[in-house]
């Protein structure tokens, strides 16, 4: 059975396609079979794996909207072995408005990732509370919530929990009491020691549910979205690469004492 993690936070810009993205290829290289959904119609997942747009014939477009697709009949291989993507398609925009006139609209998602048969299954969320995302809050079993180290990355995430809570049918005291959701501290600059002290303050009672791995602020990640390349396959020695790799070993971490899960031979060791 598939373990399924929504990459989400409503503010664009916070990390969430390259946290997707390289998140999916560390655990590929760990030798889990993984999936990433671009739920996001702006595909800058899909591009940053190096598909392009203009080529695609079927999307999750066409998984979203009737006559539907199946998963299957989507997903394309990335440059990376065990590494599979269910392409973005401009065309998702105009399918989420016609998701809002379904009958149990918030389960299509899940309906179609019954027979998926991967590792893990990444959903890269569009910057929104809409259908798409409540999508990916139905089907998921953990979220990560990106959230950039400054001042306006904490507005909303408190309406992204309730939002949470919500779909999941959850009390507040059920959400932080459960293993179901991580904040990831990116683009994190040590020379920002003023902003840097009052984000972790206002952090604070999320301490918990917060990964130990952040993302340092690296032109490489930058670079590599350009390149069209994981970080780990453009600029291995970079401390994005490092910073990735860590945060898919304390992932793995955390999935294996919740659903003992078993340990893979690590193949991506050798590169960093």
């Amino acid at each position: 059975m598939s373990h399924v993690v929504a990459v989400i936070n409503q503010k664009g810009g916070t990390g969430k396609t390259t946290t997707a993205l390289n998140l999916g290829a560390g655990l590929a290289y760990q030798g889990y079979r993984t999936l990433i959904i671009d739920l996001d119609p702006q595909g800058h997942t899909t591009i940053g794996i190096g598909l392009d747009t203009d080529t695609i014939t079927a999307s999750m477009a066409d998984v979203m909207t009737v006559p539907r697709l199946s998963i299957s009949e989507v997903v394309l291989p990335s440059y990376i072995l065990g590494l599979d993507l269910a392409p973005a398609h401009i065309h998702l925009a105009r399918a989420a408005e016609q998701v809002y006139t379904r009958v149990f609209r918030e389960a299509i998602l899940a309906q179609s990732l019954k027979d998926a048969d991967y590792d893990f299954i990444l959903i890269d969320c569009p910057p929104s509370l809409g259908v798409l995302t409540t999508n990916s809050l139905y089907a998921c079993d953990f979220i990560i919530i990106p959230c950039q180290i400054s001042r306006y990355s904490l507005d909303g995430l408190a309406d992204l929990l309730t939002t949470v809570e919500t779909v999941k049918s959850l009390a507040m005291e059920e959400l932080f009491e459960g293993d179901l959701f991580r904040i990831l501290l990116t683009m994190y600059d040590k020379r920002n020691r003023i902003t840097n002290e009052y984000i972790l303050e206002q952090l604070a009672p999320y301490r918990d549910k917060t990964f130990k791995t952040m993302i340092n602020k690296n032109e490489a990640l930058n670079q590599a979205q350009i390149a069209q390349k994981a970080i780990f396959d453009f600029e291995p020695r970079s401390s994005g690469a490092q910073d990735y790799f860590q945060l898919t070993l304390e992932f793995l971490e955390i999935w294996q004492k919740r659903n003992s899960l078993p340990a893979k031979r690590p193949s991506l060791q050798s590169c960093l």
